[in-house]
């Protein structure tokens, strides 16, 4: 996968996440795609496609939920950074580093979110532990369905790469 497809998809799912995933409830939690792809991408792929992800991927959620533009963008490219960085001591859980990542990176995503929304526009309301557990529950298990398609790809990817000798 290349920045370019990384961006193409970004736009897609960014639009499905506003769209769609916005309809989706679990315990007061939708399922951030953007973010759970960016992390996913990040881990599995490598730094410079989630970069272009959370990049692309936040600044069209903030566009198209009419969010001050920046705050998706600021959280999702943190959040892709210390993916980036910790991915080296995720690698001994090979299979699980991914969901690790998406456990551990979904409360940081909410809690910058949250505070760049809020420090770019009027209040917003009071944030809730129960909601970013929630919100970290309903991304592990979107994750999880995700991830093992992606490993996949990409090791079709590799395969394909490979000269035949």
């Amino acid at each position: 996968m290349g920045p370019l497809l990384a961006a193409v998809g970004a736009v897609i799912a960014a639009v499905m996440e506003v769209t769609v995933a916005s309809r989706i409830h679990l315990a007061d939690a939708q399922p951030q795609i953007v973010l759970v792809v960016a992390v996913l991408l990040t881990l599995i792929v490598g730094f410079e496609e989630g970069m272009v992800w959370a990049f692309v991927g936040g600044l069209f959620v903030d566009f198209l939920a009419y969010r001050p533009i920046g705050s998706t963008v600021f959280g999702l490219l943190a959040v892709v950074g210390l993916a980036a960085a910790i991915s080296p001591f995720l690698a001994r859980i090979r299979f699980a580093s991914p969901l690790v990542g998406v456990a551990v990176f979904t409360p940081v995503f909410i809690v910058l979110s949250t505070v760049t929304s809020g420090l770019l526009r009027p209040p917003t309301p009071a944030l809730r532990l129960t909601n970013v557990a929630a919100s970290a529950v309903a991304n592990v298990i979107f994750g999880a369905v995700l991830a093992p398609l992606l490993i996949a790809a990409r090791r079709r990817w590799e395969q394909r790469e490979r000269f035949g000798w």
